[in-house]
């Protein structure tokens, strides 16, 4: 039997740097974060979204163009916000499951990594979940730097996540990414040895 391993934490607390650090030992990462961006690419939602905005605009975008669209008309706009959900969420809820359901019986580690994972509640699906935690504002200028968006907007999508304490709470394993890379380099590893040790036993 597989093992579906997820790595979360909030964004920008760095479970993707995590997760490219054991992404040769395993069979397979996939980003929830790709996933949605993907999403972006079809007809079918790109139809839903110029229907629950009311702008045809969005029917002839590609990928980056809507991506740039949504940055500037959700921010700070609560119920564009859940609009955006509504249309994303069920469809990555719904590709995690025929996934999981899919892989469940196949060999290996596969790991699934993204921010949303207990939001959207895929974390049903896995079978260990390790948490990527930090503070919030170490995580937001990580944010600021990888993704060009401000601090307060880095901010509001922390508070739109659970909280890092519950995320903890409810973790198989906890990393801190309080020190430098290295040091969450040998705290995944270590985590995954002993997770490939439980495969061969």
């Amino acid at each position: 039997m597989g093992l579906l391993l997820g790595i979360t934490g909030n964004s920008g607390c760095g479970q993707s740097t995590a997760a490219a650090f054991i992404e040769n030992r395993c069979k397979g990462v996939c980003s929830l974060d790709r996933i949605g961006h993907r999403l972006l690419s079809k007809d079918y939602v790109l139809r839903d979204m110029a229907d629950k905005f009311s702008d045809i605009d969005f029917l002839s975008m590609s990928e980056k163009e809507v991506r740039s669209k949504l940055g500037s008309i959700v921010f700070d706009d609560e119920e564009k916000i859940t609009i955006l959900n509504s249309i994303l969420h069920p469809r990555m809820i719904r590709w995690a499951s025929a996934s999981s359901a899919a892989l469940g019986s196949s060999s290996g580690i596969r790991i699934l990594e993204g921010a949303l994972i207990y939001e959207l509640g895929i974390d049903r699906y896995l079978d260990c979940i390790i948490v990527v935690a930090d503070k919030a504002v170490r995580s937001a200028e990580r944010l600021v730097l990888r993704d060009g968006i401000s601090s307060d907007y880095a901010l509001k999508r922390w508070a739109q996540q659970f909280s890092i304490d519950e995320k903890i709470s409810r973790a198989d394993y906890v990393v801190n990414n309080s020190g430098d890379l290295n040091y969450l380099r040998q705290q995944i590893l270590t985590i995954f040895e002993e997770l490939e040790d439980r495969q061969l036993n």
